[in-house]
């Protein structure tokens, strides 16, 4: 996906959010925001996702507001209010007719639980709200048809907070005998899932974890590490949640199913979908 004018606004709205929670004196968020869209004012790279444009900022502020994660307090928060909902949500996916495809449809509505996206998120409601969203491409037979040849997914985390959904579909994944690796962030980046934030979510212990090796607000191959793109490469099958995941890997030819939420406008186009529906879509294969 290419970068279009409505995300700089986006990338700006998301660094100020990030300068507040830091504790940044009015000055420095002045200065920060200033030197945030100076790096927008010149970037020239439109080709490229817009995830990289916020990778780049991200690496403006931290010399203006120093080094840290501004997110940590909002991510733990995050996390804890959806394990207080995990017994509820759990009952839900196990008395579906269909417990997988409800456990996908969870994920994908938990990706509204958004703080790069939303300065602030009521979690009960928003994903109640997320839940009742119409579905726009929703290949979930063709994801069936391909989990059925395939013992191992690469599943691609998101946010913190809706990374408790992600784990009831990974749940659901091993219950049908699927080896399953999980990808978090390499490094803090907006309310993104990091090794950090993952202490309290309770995942299974045979879901092994790595990181991209990279602190971008999504997956984009060449900024990550060569450990990650060699993982990425030998997957039978990537399960790749979240807008910055589809940014960074729309255009790669692998088997890989996106799953989000269609938060804006430039990924909604990308997507062929409305704003606001949910997304199970599969990539390019070859």
């Amino acid at each position: 996906m290419r970068t279009y004018p409505e995300c700089i606004p986006c990338i700006l709205s998301a660094s100020l959010r990030a300068g507040k929670l830091a504790g940044a004196e009015e000055k420095e968020l002045w200065q920060a925001l200033q030197a945030a869209a100076e790096v927008c004012a010149r970037w020239k790279e439109e080709d490229k996702p817009p995830l990289v444009l916020g990778a780049a900022v991200a690496k403006v502020l931290r010399q203006k507001l120093g080094e840290g994660d501004p997110f940590s307090g909002a991510k733990r928060e995050g996390n804890a209010k959806l394990l207080e909902l995990y017994p509820d949500l759990k009952k839900r996916v196990r008395n579906a007719p269909d417990p997988l495809a409800e456990a996908i449809r969870l994920a994908a509505a938990a990706n509204a639980l958004d703080l790069g996206v939303y300065e602030r998120v009521d979690y009960g409601r928003a994903l109640d709200r997320a839940l009742a969203s119409p579905l726009g491409r929703w290949e979930y037979r063709e994801l069936v048809a391909q989990l059925t040849e395939v013992s191992h997914v690469l599943y691609l985390a998101d946010n913190a907070g809706e990374i408790v959904a992600d784990r009831i579909l990974i749940e659901e994944l091993l219950e049908r005998g699927k080896w399953v690796t999980l990808a978090v962030r390499g490094g803090p980046i907006l309310n993104d899932v990091t090794p950090v934030d993952l202490a309290e979510v309770g995942l299974p212990p045979e879901v092994e974890v790595i990181t991209t090796g990279a602190d971008t607000p999504g997956v984009f191959l060449p900024l990550c590490s060569p450990e990650f793109r060699a993982r990425f490469a030998q997957a039978e099958l990537v399960l790749s949640k979240g807008m910055g995941n589809f940014e960074g890997l729309s255009r790669e030819k692998v088997p890989i199913f996106f799953l989000f939420q269609a938060k804006c406008a430039p990924v909604a186009r990308e997507a062929g979908v409305r704003v606001g529906e949910l997304v199970l879509m599969g990539g390019r294969s070859s």
